[in-house]
């Protein structure tokens, strides 16, 4: 906790303006910065930037249903986006109230990242289906020679999916670090005002 030190000498008399000492910072912020938000918020607008990218040829896949379908690598991968742009910009010019915004995105995100992760399994079992649906009744399909086109198609699906998931665990895992430190730089930015008088001798 910071602690702002305000000391007023003045005579006794009431003469003479008192003066006034301020020691410590009201809003001591290093916390947040020892996390080093800049490298994380590289991270995050890496990770979002690749999730947006790599979603637009898979919702425009009509073989298999995906988690591009319901948007959901475009919504997580701009959440990743801004909350990057916001620790970047955070540990440029740091004050409370982007620390503020930036713990209240980071959990916002984090909720994100925990219903894209059900919708990315989803997708993963979807496509698991195909794929065992093309492995067993290969021998009832109209058009044969498409089995193979289709089953390395499913197997790439499968893989886009689980990275996806990764990137979502390791986005998770930035932000709940970002939220633990911003958590600990907003609370030590909580101040006390310690007054301290002294009665000077008068001057009569």
């Amino acid at each position: 906790m910071a602690t702002n030190t305000v000391s007023d000498i003045s005579p006794a008399g009431g003469g003479g303006e008192p003066q006034i000492t301020t020691v410590g910072s009201s809003k001591p912020l290093h916390r947040f910065i020892r996390a080093e938000p800049k490298c994380a918020g590289i991270a995050m607008v890496f990770m979002g930037s690749s999730l947006f990218i790599f979603g637009i040829p898979m919702r425009n896949d009509n073989t298999q249903s995906t988690s591009a379908e319901d948007f959901t690598p475009f919504w997580l991968g701009i959440l990743f986006i801004i909350s990057g742009m916001l620790y970047v910009l955070t540990e440029k010019s740091p004050s409370k109230p982007m620390v503020t915004a930036s713990l209240a995105l980071s959990i916002i995100s984090i909720l994100g990242v925990v219903v894209a992760f059900f919708e990315f399994l989803k997708g993963i079992m979807h496509s698991r289906y195909g794929l065992y649906r093309y492995e067993h009744f290969e021998d009832y399909a109209a058009n044969v020679t498409e089995i193979p086109w289709n089953k390395y198609h499913m197997n790439q699906l499968i893989c886009m999916e689980a990275i996806f998931m990764c990137q979502s665990f390791v986005g998770m895992t930035l932000l709940i670090v970002m939220t633990v430190f911003a958590r600990a730089a907003l609370r030590s930015s909580k101040t006390q005002a310690i007054v301290v008088m002294h009665n000077l001798p008068s001057t009569d």
